[in-house]
C-alpha cells in the first residue's frame, strides 16, 4: 500500500462512505502548546502517526453503556474512549483491527469474542497551531461504532498501552466526560490542552450516535 500522507485521504474517505454509509468530516482550527503535543505522555503526532482510530465499542446497545479507559500516567479523573495511532503505510480499518485486539484482545469477525464494525461515524481532522513551536500539526479522528458480545470482558495485551482500568458509560454520559476532560486543567495544568482536545470526541459521538 503506497504511504499516506495526509491526516485525511479523501480516496479512503470516500471508500468508508461507500462501505458504511455517508458520515460526517468536520474540520476544526485549535490552538495548543506544549506540553501538548510535545510532552511527555502527549506525544499524539510523534511516531509519524498521520491520525488515529477511536472505538466506540458497546455489548448490545451503546445507549446502556460504551467502553472507556484510563492509563496508568493520566491525571485523576481522566476516562476516555480508546483510540489508536495510525501510522504512515497504514490504513484506517488495519489500524482499527489492530488496536482494539492490542487494548482488549478482541478480534474482529473472529475468536472467542468477535467483534462486529456496526458503522463509520464520521471524522474530525485538525489543523492545530503549537504557540511554542509556532508550526501547525495536522491530525485526525476516525470515529467507528463496534459492538461485541453481550459478556466480553476487554483484557488488554500490550503492556506498552499502560491501561489502568475499563469502565462502562452511557452515551448519554459522553458530554458528562467531555466535561470532565475539560476540566482537568483545574486539577493539573501540564494536561490542559491535553484534556481540551480529548473532550472533542465525545462531543462528537453523542451527536453522532444521539438520544
Amino acid at each position: 500500500m503506497p504511504t499516506l500522507l495526509r491526516a485525511v485521504e479523501p480516496d479512503e474517505l470516500a471508500a468508508l462512505r461507500v462501505r458504511f454509509g455517508l458520515a460526517p468530516h468536520q474540520h476544526l482550527e485549535l490552538t495548543v502548546d506544549s506540553p501538548f503535543l510535545d510532552g511527555e505522555g502527549q506525544l499524539l503526532t510523534n511516531r509519524q502517526r498521520r491520525a488515529e482510530i477511536c472505538y466506540i465499542l458497546h455489548r448490545g446497545d451503546p445507549h446502556r453503556g460504551v467502553l472507556l479507559h484510563r492509563k496508568t500516567f493520566y491525571p485523576q479523573g481522566a476516562w476516555r474512549l480508546p483510540t489508536g495511532g495510525i501510522q504512515e503505510g497504514e490504513s484506517v480499518l488495519e489500524t482499527l483491527a489492530r488496536e482494539i485486539e492490542e487494548e482488549t484482545g478482541f478480534q474482529i469477525e473472529t475468536g472467542p469474542y468477535p467483534v462486529r464494525i456496526e458503522a463509520f461515524l464520521g471524522v474530525l481532522s485538525y489543523a492545530m497551531y503549537h504557540r511554542s513551536q509556532q508550526r501547525t500539526h495536522n491530525f485526525a479522528t476516525w470515529h467507528f461504532l463496534v459492538a461485541a458480545p453481550p459478556y466480553a470482558q476487554p483484557v488488554s495485551q500490550d503492556p506498552d498501552e499502560h491501561l489502568e482500568a475499563w469502565d462502562w458509560r452511557s452515551i448519554a454520559e459522553m458530554g458528562r466526560v467531555a466535561d470532565e476532560l475539560q476540566q482537568i486543567t483545574a486539577q493539573d495544568s501540564r494536561w490542559r490542552h491535553w484534556g481540551r482536545f480529548r473532550a472533542l470526541s465525545h462531543r462528537f459521538v453523542a451527536e453522532a450516535i444521539g438520544e
